[in-house]
């Protein structure tokens, strides 16, 4: 899928695109993350692997100029760069092994790191931001890597803030996300643009996405916190 997604019915929307439903790869990355028996090594594995491909995807959000290189048999041929790169910002701690496939992608860009955690509260969930290293400004184009949009409280919460300093283009990857989550984004920050892998059926009473994939930070750091 690719194009407006009516997370609130027409009330409003924003840009999806689903990989899972046009490159095959991505539904074996979702077959490999989603298995309760994957260990530790092939879940960081294939997160690593999602974030690269969606990186690669993304780049059509991108900002590219053209420019003409010398081959090493002196022949000129016209290709592409990046106007800038954009800006990583990493949610910590689930979504490191994906930034790292994110600046396999892009070795020259930025990394900015966030690092929240849901706070659950009787039936309500939120979120507590602890650290978050941003730069001041920055004009250009970001990207926010997080395995999971849930409830959307973290990425819109980080979309708002990167907006606030200036942001051009705010690009969310994420490798399942739940129409809960795309609901309050479109609400919140409607210019922002998402690549997933899946869209899955939505969240249960512990506001985790259902079928998902488990929590994704500890089946990807491999360990449990007290």
């Amino acid at each position: 899928m690719w194009g407006p997604y009516n997370a609130l019915s027409g009330a409003a929307s924003m840009i999806v695109r689903v990989l899972g439903e046009e490159v095959p790869y991505a539904r074996w990355l979702l077959r490999i993350l989603r298995d309760k028996a994957t260990s530790v090594e092939r879940f960081r594995w294939a997160l690593r692997k999602a974030g690269t491909l969606l990186a690669m995807e993304a780049s059509e959000e991108l900002e590219w100029r053209s420019l003409y290189i010398t081959t090493p048999l002196e022949a000129r041929a016209r290709e592409l760069e990046p106007v800038a790169e954009p800006l990583i910002v990493g949610v910590l701690g689930a979504s490191l092994p994906m930034v790292e496939g994110v600046l396999d992608a892009y070795p020259s860009a930025p990394l900015a790191l966030i690092a929240a955690r849901r706070i659950e509260e009787g039936e309500a969930v939120r979120v507590e931001v602890s650290y978050e290293r941003l730069p001041a400004s920055w004009r250009g184009p970001v990207m926010i890597v997080d395995p999971m949009l849930a409830t959307g409280l973290t990425i819109s919460s980080v979309a708002e803030k990167l907006q606030g300093i200036g942001a051009t283009r705010v690009i969310a990857l994420t490798c399942i996300a739940a129409p809960e989550g795309i609901r309050r984004l479109a609400e919140t920050s409607p210019n922002t643009v998402l690549y997933t892998l899946a869209i899955d059926r939505g969240l249960n009473d512990r506001f985790f996405i259902v079928p998902g994939l488990g929590d994704a930070g500890d089946r990807g750091l491999g360990v449990t916190p007290a």
